[in-house]
């Protein structure tokens, strides 16, 4: 057996996980009115009509008057808590034989927001980043593990490692906080533009085309309720399947990076 199934069952296990979070989202915010609304390109402005404006009373009210059943949130901390226990297992599966007789609650894949101490003795006492890593003997790892780490970012507090990390922190000490918001806009435009191509006869393709007036242009825009992770400022426009999908990506992608180490 690969010593990366154990990961990547707990990784199919999260992705269905997250399709069955979808479809009971789905059945949640059936009675929520959805709203298109037609847009004047050349006018900039929507054409709002008043079936519209009451869809729109009607999709605040609902935002106002729903909580997100305790079942979603269980849902999403077990999604988090499996994406966040692959890497745990990949460190397990890294460390020597040795340090996993002698050391088994130390074993665990470190996640800092900000630079560690490097390795080594300070004041008698092992960094808390090394004494995670302690176990691992193999330098290829050890630069990867070190790579995905979220001190190498711009914003820290936004990398995947870090979130799932801080999000599985926080449903084992309190729990998820999901909320229903409204602003989720699907825009679909399509352009139909008039001209006429100067071709010679013995040509299959215009050698030019003239345009003649201004491309009709008709926009259609959507907005419906969703439901999103109510803990993390600056992400409230995310829903929360396409968040869960990106980060489970994000760790599969990075579990397979130590596949050659097991080679």
């Amino acid at each position: 057996m690969h010593p990366l199934n154990g990961a990547r069952e707990r990784l199919d296990r999260a992705d269905e996980s997250i399709r069955n979070l979808n479809a009971e989202i789905d059945r949640f915010l059936v009675p929520a009115p959805v709203i298109t609304m037609d847009v004047d390109v050349e006018q900039r402005r929507p054409i709002v009509t008043d079936p519209d404006r009451e869809a729109f009373e009607e999709l605040k009210n609902f935002i106002r008057g729903q909580v997100v059943p305790p079942r979603m949130r269980v849902l999403t901390g077990e999604i988090i808590h499996h994406l966040r226990s692959a890497f745990d297992h990949v460190a397990w599966q890294l460390s020597s034989a040795d340090f996993q007789a002698n050391s088994p609650n130390q074993v665990e894949f470190p996640v800092f927001k900000e630079r560690p101490e490097l390795c080594g003795v300070t004041k008698n006492k092992i960094s808390r980043y090394c004494r995670k890593i302690q176990g691992i003997a193999s330098s290829t790892a050890l630069a990867r593990i070190d790579s995905l780490q979220p001190y190498h970012r711009t914003n820290p507090s936004r990398d995947s490692l870090w979130l799932i990390h801080d999000m599985d922190r926080i449903d084992k000490h309190r729990e998820l906080v999901l909320a229903v918001f409204i602003m989720k806009l699907d825009i679909q435009a399509n352009a139909t533009a008039h001209g006429f191509g100067v071709c010679m006869p013995w040509e299959k393709m215009p050698r030019s085309i003239h345009l003649v007036g201004p491309p009709d242009v008709k926009m259609k825009v959507k907005m419906s309720a969703q439901i999103t992770l109510g803990e993390f400022s600056g992400r409230e426009d995310l829903p929360l399947i396409p968040t869960l999908h990106n980060l489970l990506t994000f760790t599969v992608d990075s579990i397979e990076s130590f596949a050659e180490e097991f080679a």
